[in-house]
């Protein structure tokens, strides 16, 4: 029966990430809980909502081996309450674990037998490329908000991610994310330098938002992260854990027949300045989910100034990098918004063609990062 002292500052970072894929709203009591063993001086933690499983490992004081699943929501909270340093697991009757803390404090936590919870898929030791952390990170930063959260857009619902193997005899390659609600597009990419024994072909899959935001977590914890798919699974780990999700089975749009080719009219702001002032327009909108913007573009300046008026009115101008002739425009502030916070450029190209096709922003800083957004129609403001 497991019996195990655990470090806190150690275990409750496993047991964040297991929490968090939880499907907190299943009626599957078994898959509400974490599964815990043992093995080789190592104290093992999975979790699963059937759609993604993780799976870690660390180092701890085992003084006996065991397996047991336990609620995983309790078993994080209690952990992250207690202000001790070192805690002791031990499994008793019936599946259930006692959480002591010295002769201070005892919990004892409801579990379900070990052989119902789900099997940890098989895991691909070969034909992984490498990924650094960081780059994987910022891509799926700048791509994840612009998921469509609509059920009917089946396909739009993750990011699709593509392996680009360059033609120019090296080993290098491009990861791109795409992800589009319809109503905006966004489009990271990064060259990475693969090693001589990587096999690439060019190869995409959907990622499913969650799945996306765990592949986020688990690249804060190492330097490079390793991924394989198959017509099924995306597989990815770190040094400690491994991730497998179930990938989206849809068609993305073709993206790049909706991003313009030419540029013919655009200008240049400062990053800050405009987002400053689109947050403190927007304040002026009675409907928190919809916040419609117009901008009125002159020689050097932008005159930014709220579309609903009933409930109040904002008006403010920034200045840009214009010289051509006199334009409006109107969009959804929140839409601009999203784009602007995640942007590193202090000053930020902003390409709108003519007021039917799609606006394209870009800066020097956010090399690789395109994203669009659709216009408003002014007859409809």
């Amino acid at each position: 029966m497991l019996k195990a002292i655990a470090e806190k500052d150690k275990i409750i970072s496993a047991l964040a990430k297991a929490h968090s894929i939880v499907d907190k709203k299943t009626i599957m009591n078994i898959i509400n809980n974490v599964l815990l063993y043992s093995r080789d001086g190592k104290l093992f933690i999975e979790a699963t909502d059937l759609e993604i499983s993780f799976r870690t490992s660390l180092p701890m004081n085992i003084m006996e081996d065991g397996t047991l699943t336990v609620g995983a929501r309790k078993l994080y909270e209690i952990v992250k309450e207690i202000p001790d340093s070192k805690l002791e697991f031990e499994e008793i009757e019936n599946n259930w674990l006692k959480v002591s803390v010295g002769d201070k404090a005892e919990y004892i936590i409801a579990g379900l037998p070990p052989d119902d919870f789900p099997k940890f898929g098989e895991f691909p030791e070969e034909g992984l490329i490498r990924i650094p952390s960081k780059i994987l990170k910022d891509l799926i930063e700048k791509t994840i908000f612009s998921v469509s959260y609509d059920d009917r857009k089946y396909a739009l619902s993750g990011i699709l991610t593509e392996l680009i193997p360059l033609e120019n005899g090296s080993d290098s390659f491009i990861l791109r994310m795409v992800s589009s609600d319809g109503h905006r597009l966004s489009l990271a990419e990064k060259e990475i330098e693969g090693t001589p024994e990587t096999e690439l072909s060019r190869e995409s899959a959907i990622i499913p938002r969650k799945g996306a935001n765990e592949l986020k977590r688990l690249a804060k914890d190492s330097e490079d992260i390793y991924l394989r798919k198959d017509d099924k699974f995306l597989y990815a780990r770190n040094d400690n854990s491994q991730l497998i999700i179930r990938l989206i089975d849809g068609t993305f749009p073709d993206y790049n027949a909706i991003i313009p080719k030419e540029k013919n009219r655009y200008f240049i702001f400062e990053r800050n300045s405009v987002l400053g002032a689109i947050k403190r327009i927007s304040i002026m909108s009675p409907d928190p989910s919809f916040k419609g913007v117009k901008a009125k573009i002159a020689q050097e300046t932008m005159t930014l100034e709220s579309i609903e008026k009933k409930t109040g009115q904002g008006q403010e101008i920034v200045s840009i990098v214009y010289s051509g002739e006199p334009f409006e425009l109107a969009f959804n502030a929140r839409y601009l918004m999203d784009v602007l916070q995640i942007m590193k450029s202090e000053d930020v190209e902003f390409i709108i063609n003519d007021n039917d096709s799609p606006c394209v922003i870009k800066g020097d800083e956010d090399q690789g990062f395109t994203a669009l957004i659709m216009p408003m129609s002014l007859e409809d403001e």
